[in-house]
């Protein structure tokens, strides 16, 4: 089997699997369920919506340090043209600084595009627009929500790039880490804006499946393809 299509057979695959499990949990009514623990049926609101370390520390400061780490990584990737130390993990870099950039960008443009409604838009949460499931349709006269997937999930699930940088670089602690970093911060940030009622758990889960896809096809079109060139050794094979 062609080593690319072999890479993305293996890797692609714990996307489908949680995709299905997400589809299953939807028909199960867990969104409705979930974001109930956060709502307040007395006020009729999100008691946590604007907290102020939530709202800032939590949800823009997070933004900016992973901004900060993808702006760090596009400048390695540039200095990486005149010193010739780095010359051979200009690829890596390259791969990161896409990672980080691309992967909440997809989630972004999805989001944009979307009907979808935010939880506290919802009748039963404070809002005026019905519950729908995931193969829902709202109704005709209803604007786009524009709440589908959790965009700032994807800040947290872009750091998914850390798991492959450290395979490519045949570190396993690296790796174990940067899957552990990208499942406790994009679950993290997505709690909170659950918690908030800015988005239902599926929103979450499912920004976690659209970075981690991003990042597979960026790895595999960068990274894979090249590992003989730089002695790395080829993603799939025994650590």
């Amino acid at each position: 089997m062609n080593k690319r299509l072999y890479f993305y057979t293996i890797y692609l695959l714990p996307a489908t699997v949680v995709a299905g499990v997400i589809i299953a949990l939807d028909h199960a009514g867990i969104d409705p369920l979930v974001s109930g623990w956060f709502f307040d049926a007395q006020s009729g609101g999100f008691p946590w919506r604007y907290s102020g370390f939530l709202e800032v520390v939590m949800h823009h400061w997070t933004k900016y340090l992973v901004a900060l780490v993808a702006v760090a990584a596009c400048a390695g990737y540039l200095i990486s043209f005149f010193v010739p130390q780095l010359k051979s993990r200009r690829p890596l870099l390259l791969f990161v600084a896409l990672a980080l950039t691309l992967a909440p960008l997809a989630v972004a443009t999805l989001k944009y595009f979307s009907m979808r409604h935010c939880p506290w838009d919802i009748a039963g949460f404070g809002g005026f627009i019905p519950y729908v499931g995931l193969f829902e349709s709202y109704p005709g006269d209803i604007a786009a929500g524009r709440c589908f997937p959790a965009g700032h999930a994807s800040t947290g699930f872009c750091l998914f790039a850390f798991y492959f940088l450290g395979r490519a670089l045949k570190n396993p602690l690296l790796a174990r880490a940067g899957l552990a970093l990208g499942l406790v911060a994009g679950l993290g940030l997505g709690f909170v804006r659950i918690m908030q009622g800015a988005h239902f758990l599926s929103h979450v889960l499912w920004s976690g499946v659209v970075c981690w896809v991003v990042i597979v096809v960026l790895y595999g079109l960068i990274i894979e393809p090249r590992h003989s060139d730089f002695g790395l050794k080829p993603a799939g094979a025994a650590d």
